[in-house]
């Protein structure tokens, strides 16, 4: 028992030794101060710069709209992708002016009040663009219109004429370029007009009028309707029995589509020509039928798959193929690129500035941009009221597909 007990004494004892090493600050060799590292930060963005963008997306019109605004974002996407804006990303905002002149007015004074924008860009109707230019020249913020026609917005004595630069061809550019062969190749003679009751309607009848009687032939009758008609039989078989030979069409592709169809179901035969830049013939066929448009006559302002009649080349067969692979509608192709070209100009004008982003400087540099575009060189004349003049082709309907007439290029 004592050797037991002997035995346990030194098993404690031991014991106590160890927790007592336990117990005590291990003495450690000193270590070198770690490098003491600033977390990861990401580096700051860039503020945006603000377009304001006023495009119908309700109402008759809102799919002509819609393919404006698809354009842009599109331009928009290539502009950031490559460095944006004098280094800043471009930022859009957009609202809907419904083609209405009240509500685009509306629009536009939201966009500068609230979003503070420097430049907007629409209003796609001449009745909205020049109810917008007031608003524009009230704040004093330069107006891109992308799509309008009427000879008045480039009319000095029109209210806010000073901040209105226009990319798409006024109506009497679409008739000068078309009255070498208006008459002798395509036979309008004897033509009906039947056309959107608005600014737009109203002033291509007007210069397309003049361009035929300069070359012999004569308007026998004139009609125009709103651009939610949906029943023109009425108009349609008085020119059937007017002695017409050809009728000239100038509205939005869907209007147009509707009195193609009643022109087939009446069995007319008249030579059929549009005008104004929102009647892409694609567009018109997809509403119809290939039978429905077929020999029709169109005059458009870009031809996507024509890519030697852009500015540049290189871009249009880009554009083409970014468009498709987003999947977007092709039959809006043919008004898309209105919004592609306007921003560009936009973005090149702020360049111009020296990176200077305010109304003032934005406006004074518009004078100053040159962009090989879809829809030809964009270069803003002063003499033809901040125009620039895009190109303007005579298309035909053939086999469901758009042919280009050479005679149109003979001198």
């Amino acid at each position: 028992m004592f050797k037991n007990w002997k035995l346990l004494i030194t098993l404690m004892a031991l014991f106590t030794i160890v927790m007592s090493a336990c117990a005590a600050p291990a003495t450690q060799a000193p270590q070198a101060p770690q490098a003491t590292e600033a977390p990861v930060q990401e580096a700051p963005k860039a503020e945006p710069i603000k377009i304001g963008v006023v495009e119908p997306l309700t109402g008759p019109v809102a799919d002509s709209g819609s393919y404006v605004v698809n354009g842009v974002k599109i331009a928009v996407d290539r502009i950031n992708a490559n460095g944006g804006v004098c280094g800043r990303p471009l930022e859009v905002v957009i609202e809907d002016g419904k083609n209405d002149p009240q509500e685009s007015a509306n629009a536009a004074e939201l966009l500068i009040t609230r979003d503070k924008v420097p430049v907007i860009m629409g209003a796609w109707g001449s009745s909205s663009s020049l109810a917008v230019m007031p608003v524009m020249e009230k704040h004093k913020v330069p107006l891109l219109i992308e799509t309008s026609s009427s000879g008045k917005i480039s009319d000095p004595a029109t209210p806010g004429f000073q901040y209105a630069f226009r990319i798409s061809p006024m109506s009497k550019m679409e008739a000068d370029a078309s009255e070498a062969y208006i008459v002798d190749k395509l036979g309008l003679k004897n033509v009906a007009i039947l056309s959107v009751n608005n600014d737009w309607g109203r002033g291509a009848a007007k210069v397309f009028t003049e361009a035929i009687e300069a070359h012999g032939g004569k308007v026998i009758s004139e009609y125009f309707v709103e651009q939610d008609a949906t029943d023109v039989l009425p108009q349609l078989t008085e020119i059937k029995s007017s002695g017409a030979d050809s009728i000239l069409i100038t509205t939005s592709a869907g209007q147009i589509a509707t009195m193609l169809k009643q022109v087939h179901e009446l069995g007319m035969t008249q030579t059929v020509l549009t005008t104004g830049g929102s009647n892409y013939p694609m567009a018109v066929m997809s509403l119809s039928s290939p039978e429905v448009v077929e020999g029709t006559y169109h005059l458009v302002f870009y031809v996507p798959e024509r890519f030697d009649l852009a500015a540049d080349a290189a871009l249009s067969e880009w554009y083409l193929n970014e468009y498709t692979k987003r999947g977007l509608p092709a039959i809006g192709i043919g008004e898309s690129y209105r919004g592609f070209d306007g921003m560009h100009v936009i973005a090149q004008a702020i360049e111009k500035a020296g990176c200077t982003v305010t109304p003032e400087a934005i406006r004074e540099a518009m004078s100053k941009v040159e962009f090989a575009g879809l829809s030809g060189m964009v270069k803003f004349a002063e003499a033809e009221g901040h125009q620039s003049r895009p190109n303007v082709y005579l298309v035909q309907m053939v086999g469901g597909k758009m042919v280009v007439p050479e005679f149109q290029f003979e001198k």
